[in-house]
């Protein structure tokens, strides 16, 4: 027998070679890995695996599946202090106070509800677009600092609420 007849009758042989009537893919092509994640996908509202990039030294930007829960709580804890403003904004106009920015004053004119409706759905919208960002540069320290300016304005509004009258 000749060494090719011999290779062509060993069982692992015929193990390794697909059947000639399969059909040939080739599955190098089509990585799923090659491209970021998207900015929208079925993750975005009900988790996934992706925190961030390990891999990378200088840090991860892109988009994420998976947010951390301080990122919920700072989302949660800016837009409630952010509908605190607009209700503690109401009532000093009631007391006599005047609004000083003249776009959220105009709002006022057209009517409370109107004036609390957009007001928090901006600042929503702003926080969105914000967390969906969280892992770009600055993002995250912009966060930090809209929970610690609204943080005070609500403190002012406590100080105006046991001093005016």
């Amino acid at each position: 027998m000749s060494s090719a007849s011999l290779r062509a009758s060993h069982p692992a042989a015929t193990l390794a070679r697909a059947p000639e009537s399969a059909p040939r893919t080739d599955r190098r092509t089509g990585d799923r890995r090659r491209g970021g994640t998207r900015l929208f996908s079925r993750y975005t509202l009900f988790g996934g695996r992706r925190v961030g990039d390990r891999r990378d030294p200088r840090g991860y930007q892109g988009y994420v599946d998976l947010y951390e829960p301080w990122v919920g709580a700072m989302m949660v804890a800016v837009g409630l202090l952010c509908a605190l403003d607009a209700v503690f904004t109401l009532l000093y106009l009631q007391k006599g106070g005047s609004e000083a920015n003249p776009v959220m004053d105009a709002l006022i004119r057209q009517g409370p509800v109107t004036f609390v409706l957009v007001k928090c759905a901006v600042t929503n919208a702003g926080l969105l677009v914000l967390v969906l960002h969280k892992n770009f540069r600055w993002v995250k320290q912009v966060l930090a600092g809209l929970f610690v300016m609204y943080a005070a304005l609500f403190a002012y509004h406590l100080y105006l609420a046991a001093t005016v009258s």
